[in-house]
């Protein structure tokens, strides 16, 4: 089973990295460019698209990545994903007014279709109400957007013999909970994500990270956690995605969900170099900011003689260094995930965040394809 091998190309991130044919040769079988803007002055103005390319040279690089990745392997899709960090109040402007829905919908589909992209992607991080409308509202809305999203697409390919594939990435549970109040955040729409979308891409990540973790270290992207009842961690992530919890239990067939994995991690200082397990003292370095996967090696690991450990028991990497300790993913992290996703949650597939963040060789990329190959080839 080819199963889905994704990652997100993210322009704006990759600097003047080339979108590279290697890991389109076989590494990845679905590459989403990231991401398409929302356009809000657009809805005013029926002469501008509401869904727009970054602008400059950035922007130029979405045109021209569909070729690029059809060019490179005929059978691989191209995927616009629209969203992205830091633009959660422009997609929750056009999911909370059912009257901007179809403008939305229409431009999205127009613009694919004129540049040759395979599908859509809707990547809003994270789901947050604005002040004129309440959680479970803004729910039901995102429900029907995606609904009509769908159907506009079915109708689409009725027309012109060409599907448009349609998915979403998601938080890493399906209720995102407020620390400071005990309502939700948001309630994802599960029977509506089920039904029109083609796969989930769920972003089971950043369990520990120096913003909610700034006095300790920890088991940053950890597939177990050992130490916390197996919570904040991946393994626990998708369960809860699966099997629902509380009032939000309608279920999702595993083969729906692929899982997100990350290209980066977090340093932080330790207090004491001779306390370096997960969860020793220590501070945030570098304001808290991640760091790819590529400046890891290139800046520390391949600099200093520091020492890597891999966690059996929490499916976690860190490396260390006198105070120096990064958690990450590398290449046995991944592995580990991969084949766990695979053989142990029957999952459709994986999609790295981001696949410039990899290193020269494409060592997590080889590391992720190779382990859903083997699991697949001896479930």
């Amino acid at each position: 089973m080819p199963g889905v091998k994704a990652g997100y190309w993210i322009p704006a991130l990759a600097g003047n990295r080339e979108f590279d044919g290697t890991i389109n040769g076989g590494l990845f079988n679905h590459l989403y460019a990231g991401f398409a803007l929302v356009n809000r002055d657009g809805f005013a103005d029926t002469e501008q698209s509401v869904i727009v390319f970054p602008p400059g040279n950035v922007g130029k690089k979405f045109e021209t990545f569909p070729k690029a990745v059809h060019d490179q392997n005929s059978k691989s899709k191209a995927l616009l994903s629209i969203g992205g960090k830091g633009r959660s109040d422009d997609i929750a402007y056009v999911v909370s007014d059912r009257n901007r829905h179809k403008r939305f919908i229409d431009d999205s589909i127009k613009l694919a279709k004129t540049f040759n992209y395979d599908g859509l992607d809707l990547c809003w991080l994270y789901p947050r109400a604005p002040n004129n409308i309440n959680p479970d509202q803004l729910s039901a809305l995102l429900g029907r957007l995606l609904a009509r999203w769908r159907e506009a697409l079915d109708e689409d390919a009725k027309e012109t013999k060409t599907k448009l594939l349609l998915t979403a990435a998601v938080f890493d549970r399906r209720v995102i909970p407020d620390l400071a109040d005990p309502n939700p955040i948001f309630s994802y729409p599960i029977q509506d994500l089920s039904d029109n979308l083609d796969w989930i891409n769920v972003l089971a990540i950043d369990f520990y990270i120096p913003s909610n973790s700034p006095q300790h270290t920890g088991p940053v992207h950890a597939w177990r956690n050992p130490a916390n009842m197996n919570l904040r961690c991946g393994s626990a992530s998708i369960d809860n995605w699966i099997n629902g919890i509380g009032p939000n239990t309608v279920k999702i067939e595993n083969n729906k969900l692929v899982l997100g994995l990350p290209f980066f991690g977090y340093e932080w200082t330790l207090a004491d170099n001779r306390q370096h397990d997960f969860f020793a003292d220590a501070n945030p370095a570098n304001e808290g900011s991640s760091l790819e996967f590529r400046n890891i090696k290139a800046h520390y690991i391949n600099i200093n003689a520091g020492r890597r450990v891999n966690d059996d028991a929490y499916g976690a990497s860190y490396w260390r260094h006198e105070t120096s300790w990064i958690g990450y993913d590398d290449a046995y992290s991944i592995a580990t995930k991969v084949g766990e996703a695979s053989r142990g949650k029957n999952l459709r597939g994986y999609i790295a965040w981001h696949l410039a963040a990899d290193d020269d060789q494409w060592t997590l990329s080889n590391a992720a394809s190779k382990a859903w190959d083997d699991a697949n080839n001896n479930p």
